[in-house]
């Protein structure tokens, strides 16, 4: 709290100043301001004027004034500080060596709150301040509410004033008690055209159930608080037919909300936005069935290996992709890659890897000296590391790409990211390949590296993107691990179409009908050694 003290006498002043720090229930939270006549009160004032959030107004809370001073005197000093529209509010104590009464009631006259005796004791003098603070304390507060109510006010008008809704409200004997200039917006009819809600019912909405609704439901047929909503046709001013939704809410004291919003136009809009949504899922389609057609043949075999697959996009397109592929008469190769999100800008940048392996066949071998030379797969996967950064594409994605001599039965092997591939052998004592590497996109953050392992003839490698394991059920549980490779042994001595078979009947028991959240891929490549 800020307190003025204003006296001719400095001993005085300092007597003050020492009561009011000693006698103040929170120590340090006084600040005490002095002056020693009232032109200078006046301008301590005057410098004291701040603005806030709430206005302009003088940050001083209490000022103490004798009453007899040089120059300009308390009683003037009062009248000036009362006649100022921002320190009017300022309690004053006015200080006095007599009880002289003429001065008093001239004191009084002009504004001040108390006064007090130079010569009185200390305890009291303090009690006086106490309360003359408290008091302005008080009056702060209230003055904070009115301006936060009329604050609430102006902006609850300028909502009504400028909404385009219509909000009406009828009292139980279905007089209209207040309506918004909304209303005149939606209808052309001015603001108390209708004086009940039965006549607003039967000219704006003669063709309608409005008036049956309202006899039905009110007065008295709903809860406090209820609320229900219908749309129904109406005319306007014009006889221009139009669409309006009507909210109707149930006060506690019994009268009826109406909020009226026009819909004419959103069902324009809404006719509008089902063509658009209608062809942007004819395009969606279009796309997914190109998607689609980028995929090897589900069944696929010749005299060296076979392979199958399964693909759930988790929507109409995807951000997977995978491919077997020829390297030369010896070498087949064979991929899965997971772009990093779901939907159109995932599924481009799949495409784009996709032509990148198809058509940039230099990237995977090497024709050079008359001969086929296949690239070991780090060297592809650091080729598309810097063919495909982060940076540009904002996507980054896991791939495992493997090249297997079909003729000796080895596979080499590099993995940026992906979940690390099955080894299947016919006896069901799988193991995965942990070969691991940064995903790509870093531009060089890691070098990558391979393995190589000897197929025998039987053998199956299984990939998968880690929208497989991830998947889950209504229950919130994981397929998981575990219950892909209990679904591989199932079927490890079996053909790798039943193998991949197995993985996707497991998969619907488990899930039911729940929709994936992610692209689920499986691929199953299985080597019958080079004399099948």
């Amino acid at each position: 709290m800020r307190i003025l003290i204003v006296d001719d006498s400095e001993a005085y002043r300092f007597f003050l100043r020492d009561m009011l720090e000693r006698f103040s229930p929170s120590p340090g939270t006084r600040t005490i301001l002095e002056a020693g006549d009232g032109e200078s009160a006046l301008a301590v004032l005057a410098r004291d004027i701040e603005g806030d959030g709430q206005g302009v107004r003088c940050g001083v809370d209490l000022v103490i004034m004798d009453l007899i001073m040089p120059g300009m005197g308390g009683i003037e000093t009062l009248a000036r500080i009362k006649a100022d529209p921002l320190l009017r509010d300022i309690p004053v104590i006015m200080i006095t060596v007599s009880d002289e009464e003429e001065n008093l009631e001239r004191a009084f006259a002009a504004g001040a709150l108390d006064y007090v005796k130079k010569q009185g004791r200390m305890a009291e003098m303090a009690a006086r301040v106490e309360a003359a603070l408290r008091l302005k304390r008080e009056t702060d507060e209230r003055k904070a509410r009115e301006r936060e109510l009329r604050a609430e006010k102006e902006f609850t008008a300028a909502i009504l004033e400028h909404s385009g809704d219509g909000i009406a409200v009828a009292a139980p004997s279905g007089e209209f008690v207040f309506c918004s200039p909304g209303m005149e917006r939606i209808f052309g009819y001015p603001v108390g055209t209708f004086a009940t809600l039965d006549d607003f019912a039967r000219v704006v909405f003669p063709e309608t159930t409005l008036a049956q609704d309202v006899e039905d439901n009110f007065p008295g047929g709903v809860l406090a608080g209820h609320v229900w909503h219908a749309i129904y046709p109406c005319l306007d001013k014009n006889r221009l037919h139009r669409f309006c939704q009507i909210h109707f809410s149930s006060m506690p004291g019994g009268n009826l909300v109406l909020n009226i919003q026009d819909v004419t136009f959103l069902e324009k809009q809404k006719r509008e936005l089902l063509k658009k949504q209608s062809r942007h899922q004819q395009d969606l389609d279009a796309a997914a069935e190109i998607q689609q057609s980028l995929l090897p043949r589900r069944v696929s075999a010749n005299r060296t290996f076979r392979f199958a697959w399964e693909f759930r996009p988790c929507e109409t397109i995807g951000g997977d992709i995978f491919n077997v592929f020829s390297l030369g008469p010896e070498h087949v190769g064979l991929y899965m890659l997971d772009v990093s999100g779901h939907g159109v800008a995932s599924s481009l940048v799949a495409l784009s890897v996709y032509n990148f392996m198809h058509y940039q066949r230099s990237t995977l071998i090497d024709r050079a000296a008359g001969g086929i030379a296949v690239a070991p797969p780090k060297d592809v996967l650091t080729r598309l590391d810097w063919e495909f950064p982060y940076i540009k594409f904002s996507r980054f994605f896991t791939i495992a790409y493997m090249v297997l001599n079909v003729r000796t039965g080895l596979l080499t092997y590099s993995n940026a990211g992906h979940p690390a591939p099955v080894l299947l052998p016919p006896d069901g004592r799988l193991h995965t390949l942990d070969e691991r590497g940064t995903i790509i996109g870093l531009e060089g953050f890691a070098p990558f590296e391979e393995t190589t392992r000897t197929l025998a003839p039987g053998e199956k490698v299984l990939l998968y993107s880690d929208g497989l394991v991830d998947f889950q059920n209504e229950a919130g549980e994981y397929f998981g691990e575990g219950r892909l490779f209990d679904s591989v042994r199932s079927a490890a001595d079996r053909p790798v179409a039943e193998t991949v078979a197995a993985v996707g009947r497991q998969l619907d028991r488990f899930g039911g009908e729940t929709r994936p959240r992610d692209d689920i891929s499986f691929l199953g490549l299985e080597y019958l050694g080079p004399d099948a």
